[in-house]
């Protein structure tokens, strides 16, 4: 079974993976193929919808791994387009020449808030899951958690 194949089931809750095995595998990997992977099963139609599963992702996810999340999310955005997104939680961290969001921040942030900024962010950036799947290959200890999140 490849990775894709792997990707795909963990994210679809088809399989539970121990996650010291979704964590060997994606360091191995090399980092193209698991953001590819990652991006390519997050497209799959037997995955459930991003937000969905970035909110379930961000849930298991540490204050660190929160904030990173959500400042890879905003980054795209201009001034201004969060807030009307998950309560103006996020309002003054879109872009990249915006305040970044810390781990404390981010500790008062809802899994359900980053669904919607995650929606909102679907909607504007046609490429957001290959960015996702690079964040991931970037964060190789991040994958073990789609297992858990999924």
């Amino acid at each position: 079974m490849g990775l894709l194949d792997n990707l795909s089931q963990i994210l679809a809750g088809a399989a539970s993976p121990d996650p010291n095995h979704v964590d060997q595998f994606s360091r191995q990997a090399p980092k193209d193929d698991l953001g590819r992977g990652v991006a390519d099963a997050l497209r799959s139609d037997q995955t459930p919808s991003l937000g969905e599963t970035l909110e379930k992702l961000f849930a298991q996810a540490t204050p660190q791994q929160r904030a990173d999340l959500i400042n890879m999310l905003t980054e795209k955005f201009g001034a201004g387009a969060l807030a009307g997104v998950a309560g103006g939680a996020l309002a003054g961290h879109e872009g990249l020449d915006t305040p970044m969001v810390d781990a404390t921040k981010a500790s008062q942030i809802s899994p359900t808030q980053v669904r919607d900024v995650t929606n909102a962010a679907e909607q504007a950036e046609p490429g957001l899951m290959d960015r996702i799947g690079s964040f991931y290959a970037e964060h190789p200890e991040l994958v073990k958690t789609l297992g858990a999140g999924a």
